[in-house]
């Protein structure tokens, strides 16, 4: 019996989710309510509450999800590189922004605006995306390190990642809110930006 119970909540939470991400798409962050994604999945608003303490709590598993798939996808790149160092960057921010395509630069846009009110699950949310971006960090700090003797000087991996975070961020903003750019001539300008951290840094 326990395990048809626990058969079930797994159930309940996949259809959670999967209506959730549908809405979301839809309908975007802010005009989505848990009524509407309960009705969709076909459980109560309250059941949503047992798994996820707030839309945002929901928002945030979708993004952990897909983001833990990313990592899996990513290990062979992560510990196997073969040439340009900032060639295995790019390529490690083309994987990582692959979820980008799965919403629409408006409920990205939309994102960014929850992320600024000051309520509970939007600092909840910010918490955790920041968490996200640190571990996509990380990973382009083992990159650094692990391309020590690609460069002619020293350099300092933290900051070098730190640097690389900055523009990463700044033109996923410009990304999502200019619809005329398109995810090639991102990563293009992500590509020439990242090259202009290391220029003189690196060997020919």
């Amino acid at each position: 019996m326990s395990g048809l119970r626990e058969e079930k909540k797994k159930q309940n939470q996949i259809n959670i989710i999967q209506s959730a991400k549908r809405i979301f798409t839809e309908k975007g962050f802010q005009n989505t309510s848990m009524t509407m994604i309960a009705k969709d999945a076909k459980v109560g608003t309250g059941t949503i509450y047992n798994y996820f303490p707030s839309k945002g709590s929901l928002l945030l598993s979708i993004f952990a999800e897909e983001v833990a798939q990313l990592e899996k996808d990513n290990d062979s790149l992560i510990n196997d590189y073969s040439g340009d160092l900032v060639e295995s960057i790019t390529q490690l921010m083309t994987e990582l922004t692959a979820f980008f395509d799965l919403y629409s630069k408006s409920f990205w846009r939309e994102i960014m605006h929850a992320m600024t009110e000051e309520v509970e699950e939007s600092i909840h949310l910010r918490r955790g995306l920041f968490g996200l971006d640190e571990e996509a960090m990380q990973w382009v700090k083992q990159i650094i390190e692990e391309n020590a003797n690609c460069f002619l000087i020293p350099v300092n991996s933290e900051e070098a990642t730190n640097t690389v975070y900055g523009v990463v961020m700044m033109q996923t903003f410009i990304y999502i809110y200019d619809d005329s750019m398109t995810k090639e001539q991102f990563l293009q300008q992500l590509n020439q930006q990242i090259r202009f951290i290391f220029a003189g840094k690196l060997k020919d």
